[in-house]
């Protein structure tokens, strides 16, 4: 199970804009309609790191890479056993891949504002006794989020309903500012990559 994080706080879209072009028509329009440059990074990268990421590892190239999606959304390579599972946030992405089954991940900033509601609202009663600062709450977030998407039902259940106590090969990695939570059968390896590491994958088309 490898899990893949890039960092993006230094990411000038600007810059990255001259990127657009690597993407088809498509994957390229939902870029452009995210609302601000920061989400438009977000959703740049994300796809450049999942198209090649994923015709390293199964030698398909990315134009020929073709998906379907499950009965909740989730997608799939199609004619593939590779599975995988993609989140952002501020400042950061994480992809994971497993051969051995589902996998989910999710990865939060250490720094994102937790209020008491989110804790009521995510938290069981018991969860909310050991939870005492933001960090704690993030931990027990991201170990939900990456085991519900591991499920491929995302956050469609009561979150308080779901106790990380019992979720089976589900842990969160501490990566600094960041919270990385794995859900998947086998020992998660995590690598960090940087930004120019994943952008000499492409040629710039501006």
């Amino acid at each position: 199970m490898d899990i893949i994080l890039l960092k993006t706080k230094n990411a000038d879209w600007n810059v990255l804009s001259g990127y657009l072009g690597c993407l088809d028509p498509i994957r390229r329009k939902s870029v452009l309609k995210k609302a601000g440059d920061s989400d438009k990074t977000n959703a740049l990268l994300s796809k450049l790191l999942l198209l090649s990421e994923l015709e390293k590892r199964t030698e398909i190239p990315i134009k020929k890479l073709s998906f379907e999606k499950g009965s909740h959304g989730k997608p799939y390579l199609k004619n593939s056993e590779l599975f995988f599972s993609m989140s952002h946030t501020k400042g950061a992405i994480a992809a994971a891949f497993s051969e051995v089954g589902e996998i989910g991940v999710d990865v939060e900033s250490k720094a994102r504002v937790i209020n008491e509601r989110m804790f009521e609202r995510a938290l069981s009663a018991e969860e909310r006794e050991n939870a005492k600062t933001s960090e704690d709450f993030l931990d027990l977030w991201v170990r939900k989020e990456a085991f519900l998407k591991r499920l491929g039902i995302g956050i469609t259940r009561d979150l308080r309903t779901v106790s990380v106590e019992t979720l089976p090969d589900t842990v969160t990695i501490d990566c600094g500012d960041f919270f990385v939570g794995v859900s998947g059968k086998g020992t998660p390896e995590l690598r960090e990559i940087t930004l120019s590491e994943l952008l000499a994958r492409f040629v710039k088309l501006v």
